[in-house]
């Protein structure tokens, strides 16, 4: 037999071998990889949503968050795992549009290494500031910023990540120089934003922060949006402010590693959309303000590739590298 012929039958073997797999699936527990640490959106949707696909499924969901580097740590490991359904990844903006650019030796492929499933949140992006700093507006915010260069720290959840992406934009824009301080997730660094440790940052309007802002510790000064948010409505865009041109987008999705038969997909898929109603994601989208998407496999695939050529351009001229 050829070498052509024994390849050929080789990829035939593989092919039905996938098919009678994904034929019985799922038959033992699943992980789901979250690429943060606990406490943050990625966290909180997975584990709202995991309960009831995990019904759906008739098999445990086990979540697993491997925090760090902006979730490179985690995109890594979910890049390597076996393409058998039996690894499921959480994954944003971040890192499957923004990290491509602004690494150049990044350990993965954000389109080569991962099949999309489907699109899992929206989530708004509010600018908080802590009470502490004496500002109430953008302008004030960008005028003691001037004359304070550097004193302000601003938190983010790692180094890449869509917050530190949209502050860095910011300083950019506005003439202004801050101190970034990378966390390994969301959770962490809203702590710190609301303990008064670091004086500002990108953050989704949660009921969390919504009721900081409530009791006067932390106040929004904008939303970085076309449009002003449901939840905040007297906080004005950052176009609004004089701002232009400051939407950044900020989006949860599921993937799994490439390879990943096409029937696994599409059963994940049907089963995510289903489980969008159920009470625990219900509860918790909303304590986010996340919207729920309904995206197929094919809708979610073109968004990724659209932004991946929408925002390389703008990256590169921020100039902005993390290797």
């Amino acid at each position: 037999m050829s070498r052509s012929m024994k390849t050929t039958a080789l990829v035939v073997l593989f092919s039905i071998a996938c098919a009678v797999q994904s034929q019985g699936y799922p038959t033992k527990p699943i992980r789901w990889l979250v690429p943060s640490a606990p406490g943050g959106a990625f966290d909180v949707a997975t584990r709202a949503l995991a309960p009831a696909v995990s019904a759906r499924l008739g098999q445990p969901l086990v979540v697993d968050n491997r925090g760090g580097s902006a979730g490179v740590l985690g995109m890594d490991l979910g890049a390597h795992a076996a393409p058998d359904g039996y690894t499921l990844l959480t994954a944003g903006t971040s890192q499957l549009i923004f990290n491509k650019f602004f690494y150049s030796k990044l350990p993965y492929d954000p389109q080569k290494d991962y099949a999309p499933i489907t699109q899992l949140a929206e989530l708004p992006i509010t600018l908080w500031v802590h009470s502490s700093v004496p500002v109430k507006n953008m302008k004030e915010l960008i005028a003691y910023a001037k004359a304070n260069p550097g004193k302000l720290n601003y938190g983010s959840a790692g180094v890449g990540h869509v917050f530190h992406l949209g502050m860095e934009m910011l300083s950019q824009r506005a003439g202004i120089e801050l101190t970034h301080v990378p966390f390994k997730g969301v959770g962490p660094a809203n702590q710190e934003l609301i303990a008064g440790r670091i004086q500002l940052m990108f953050g989704v309007p949660s009921k969390q922060l919504i009721g900081f802002m409530k009791e006067g510790r932390l106040r929004a000064l904008a939303a970085a949006s076309s449009h002003r948010f449901p939840q905040l409505p007297d906080v004005p865009t950052l176009d609004e402010t004089g701002i232009a041109n400051m939407e950044v987008p900020n989006w949860i999705g599921l993937v799994a590693p490439s390879g990943t038969p096409r029937d696994i997909i599409a059963r994940v898929n049907r089963e995510v959309a289903a489980s969008f109603s159920s009470p625990e994601a219900l509860t918790a989208y909303e304590a986010w303000s996340m919207i729920r998407p309904s995206t197929s496999t094919d809708e979610f695939a073109a968004k990724i590739a659209r932004e991946l050529t929408t925002w390389g351009p703008i990256i590169k001229k921020l100039n902005i590298s993390l290797d």
